[in-house]
């Protein structure tokens, strides 16, 4: 059983490759993941390697001498350990390893494998270091001598719940088992995206099971989208002057409206340099309150609000891009496949379990 997963301070070493893994992140094909199925997902995916169970009868050994662990709870891949000599047979099996437990495959095989060639020493002796790969953390322990076994830990990076700030808006039950997350940026074409393909699907898919609620946070990118925080700002705006002339549910339905009326008009207002008089008409246009909204942007009424949510996406869980979308505090890879959110959902609740609380 893995140890438990609370939040490890970086090193200078891992911070080296969360910088790789950033950039990896915006080449990387979507993943198909086998962390949160069958472990024998993963073993099928390593069939090059002819893993065979290991002669101590704990875990399998792979043809290059290598030894690893599938770690499972419930039926589900929670994550992997490996154990050996970090020669260049091993090296590259380890990256094969990574590659089937993400299910990045190749594509990041090659980048783990050269990373351990090219960084191997500088790890040396330092105890275990935790390193982020994508969404992912890969925790190595190397001794100081060169021929002693390398131990390599694989599993999901996991955000503490109280690390999430009050989120902004949200849908479904109060109570639900799980929680989708939404950082989002209103100048951001891919957050348009994901309001067209990904919130659809969350909301025909996943609402209706009454299990699920799905948060969306501010984050706006304000050193590349300098209408972003305005445009969040007037999002609230619009949902606060609906609920004091309605109620609360007034509110919550004028504010999706609006922030759909956002990005489907954003080639209109994202290059302006005052786009205030422009949210104005978007609003009128869709039959929102518009009256008071020029005085409420003016006024900065929602201005720490939003910086808020800003710095805690920012400090708290450094993130740096949009749309960053979790599961729980699972962050997900594909926002426009139903598997994976019900992957990491199921991941979700096999950690819970490992960690004693399961589901009543």
């Amino acid at each position: 059983m893995l140890p438990d997963r609370a939040r490890r301070p970086l090193t200078r070493a891992s911070a080296v490759y969360r910088l790789l893994a950033a950039l990896l992140l915006a080449l990387l094909p979507a993943a198909f993941a086998q962390i949160g199925n069958e472990p024998a997902t993963v073993l099928e995916r390593l069939a090059d390697y002819a893993p065979e169970p290991a002669p101590e009868g704990d875990g399998y050994r792979a043809a290059a001498g290598f030894t690893f662990q599938l770690h499972e709870v419930d039926g589900v891949a929670v994550g992997v350990s490996a154990e050996g000599v970090l020669n260049d047979a091993n090296i590259r099996f380890l990256g094969a390893l990574v590659g089937a437990a993400s299910g990045y495959g190749a594509d990041i095989a090659g980048p783990v494998a050269d990373f351990f060639r090219s960084r191997a020493s500088d790890l040396r002796g330092a105890g275990e270091v935790p390193i982020e790969v994508v969404e992912y953390l890969m925790y190595v322990d190397l001794p100081a001598e060169a021929d002693g076994a390398a131990r390599v830990r694989f599993e999901p990076q996991v955000v503490a719940e109280e690390l999430f700030g009050p989120p902004a808006h949200v849908l479904g039950p109060a109570d639900a088992r799980y929680v989708v997350r939404q950082f989002t940026d209103l100048q951001c074409p891919f957050c348009a995206s994901f309001a067209r393909e990904g919130l659809p699907l969350i909301e025909e898919e996943l609402l209706p099971r009454g299990d699920v609620r799905f948060e969306v946070y501010h984050f706006p990118l304000k050193s590349i989208h300098p209408n972003a925080a305005a445009a969040a700002e007037a999002n609230e705006c619009v949902a606060e002057a609906a609920r004091l002339a309605g109620d609360a549910a007034a509110g919550e339905a004028a504010f999706w409206e609006y922030h759909h009326a956002l990005f489907a008009q954003l080639d209109r207002w994202g290059r302006l340099n005052d786009p205030v008089e422009t949210f104005v008409a978007i609003a009128q246009e869709a039959g929102l309150p518009a009256d008071g909204l020029a005085m409420c942007l003016r006024s900065g009424r929602f201005t720490d609000l939003v910086e808020a949510s800003y710095q805690n996406a920012v400090q708290d869980l450094r993130l740096t891009g949009t749309p960053t979308l979790f599961v729980d505090g699972l962050r997900v890879g594909d926002y426009r496949s139903l598997d994976e959110y019900l992957r990491l959902m199921r991941l979700s609740e096999a950690l819970r379990v490992e960690q004693g609380d399961a589901q009543p």
